[in-house]
């Protein structure tokens, strides 16, 4: 695992002093979890414990859709070190704290804080089924 940034460890001292961050590596261009918002640090948390290991590969930096829950803070991706992508999704989809989990071909996947009635799950015919009323 690669060395992890300063930025990661000023996100708060409960968050730092975690076991879960050991499990937290990250891509170059990420700059730590400083940008994101105490409700998905706290669904990081759980779904390292789940699944172990990750790769962040993205939070709040870099190029996403308008209106991501990225740039709010709410979201990342990441690639499962530990087990398969499919196997990370469905994991995340149980976690009550995450509202949308998506999927991509490159094996990375996509979690979000943000609101179950509008979140996505990775395929076009899915994204229509989340729209269609799926509430927590």
């Amino acid at each position: 695992m690669a060395a992890l940034s300063a930025a990661c460890w000023s996100v708060s001292p409960s968050f730092a002093a975690d076991t879960h961050l050991a499990m937290i590596s990250f891509q170059p261009q990420v700059k730590g979890l400083g940008c994101l918002k105490p409700e998905a640090l706290g669904m990081i948390k759980e779904l390292t414990a789940k699944i172990g290991p990750i790769q962040i590969t993205s939070t709040c930096g870099g190029r996403h859709a308008r209106n991501s829950q990225h740039y709010r803070g709410n979201a990342i991706d990441f690639r499962p070190l530990a087990t398969s992508p499919r196997n990370a999704a469905a994991v995340a989809k149980k976690i009550e704290s995450v509202g949308g989990v998506g999927s991509y071909s490159n094996g990375l996947v996509h979690v979000d804080v943000g609101d179950r009635e509008i979140a996505w799950y990775g395929h076009k015919r899915s994204r229509r089924l989340a729209y269609a009323g799926r509430g927590r």
